[in-house]
């Protein structure tokens, strides 16, 4: 008989081995996504902000449907993905992408980490009166260290106080891709890095409406920005770098298509209809390396026989010593030598 009770013992004992320890490792297991609706009781939050500070390295964050009056969300763990999600969690009669609504007092969305991925997010961001620099998405230099890999992908932003998204001293692998930008107070894009490893791409953005430029990019060299088309900017593209191809873009009704501050760079491809005719205006200083090379690009004004004829400046500096610093801008021109006679299909 007592053998029989050890026997029921040692597999009872081995039984709850198995079971007991389940409980407590389901409690402790870290959570890799993180759900946010405005309806309550739906996800785990109803406030982005929220999530984003709960948050971990390596966690998903899934923004469903609805509006989330909200600004000054800061992504500053590594690895982290925002997804908009174009549908109701649960209950609610929300669709499309999750719509951010900030009050124009501070950027919505400011990113210092890298591997930081936000998509498919509607963010808006009005003008106020105080003259805080605010931005749809502000990807902000962090003390010290310097973000990358950073895609902001398949957003709409309108109405922002200052920038649609504006990048600051990133160092590597920054894509900005298929967002649709309007109404900005100053630019739709705009990337501002000098560090010589740094590394972006621009493609497949829709930017209309803005004051000054589409998109503008200073410092960094040997870049790429194609596919993008731009609406009703003062200046379509606008940038001081050497090195980097511009291809494939469709700029329309831009006083100024192209505003270019380096040499040696090449535009390819692209469409330039609905421009001033003095808008085409490079400055290369006599010291930068190389002109700028233009390739079968489409001019709505060029009159279908011999090249293209393209307005600009040379920029020479002389400096005299300790009291006077003279800039003269003296005439010149670049040549497409081979421009289309018909408009590239640039699709949105």
């Amino acid at each position: 008989m007592k053998k029989s009770w050890l026997a029921v013992g040692i597999i009872l004992l081995f039984v709850g081995t198995c079971i007991i320890p389940s409980v407590p490792a389901e409690q402790a297991s870290d959570k890799s996504i993180i759900t946010v609706d405005d309806e309550p009781g739906d996800a785990d939050y109803t406030s982005i902000r929220e999530a984003v500070n709960a948050s971990n390295p390596g966690d998903t964050i899934e923004v469903y449907s609805g509006t989330y009056p909200e600004e000054g969300i800061l992504l500053s763990k590594d690895n982290i993905s925002l997804l908009g999600i174009a549908h109701e969690l649960g209950g609610g009669n929300d669709t499309g992408k999750p719509f951010i609504q900030g009050k124009g007092f501070e950027s919505v969305m400011l990113i210092e980490a890298s591997h930081i991925l936000v998509s498919n997010c509607t963010i808006e961001n009005p003008e106020t009166d105080c003259s805080t620099f605010t931005c749809g998405i502000f990807i902000e230099r962090h003390p010290g260290y310097e973000q990358h890999h950073i895609t902001i992908a398949d957003c709409t932003i309108t109405t922002s106080a200052h920038t649609g998204i504006y990048v600051s001293y990133t160092r590597d692998n920054v894509r900005i891709c298929g967002n649709h930008i309007r109404q900005c107070f100053l630019d739709g894009i705009t990337v501002l890095s000098y560090s010589p490893l740094s590394s972006f791409t621009i493609t497949g953005n829709v930017v209309a409406d803005c004051r000054d430029s589409g998109i503008s990019f200073t410092g960094a060299d040997h870049q790429n920005v194609s596919g993008n088309r731009i609406r009703n900017c003062s200046i379509g593209i606008e940038f001081g770098a050497t090195n980097t191809t511009v291809y494939g873009n469709d700029i329309d009704s831009c006083a100024r298509g192209i505003r270019c501050g380096g040499g040696g760079n090449t535009f390819a491809q692209n469409n330039f209809r609905n421009y001033s005719l003095i808008g085409f205006v490079f400055f290369r200083s006599v010291i930068q390396p190389g002109k700028n090379t233009w390739i079968g690009n489409y001019w709505d004004t060029w009159k279908g026989r011999g090249p293209k004829v393209i307005l600009g400046f040379i920029v020479v500096e002389i400096s005299i010593p300790e009291w006077l610093y003279l800039m003269f801008f003296v005439p010149w021109v670049e040549c497409d030598w081979h421009p289309a006679a018909e408009p590239y299909d640039i699709p949105a």
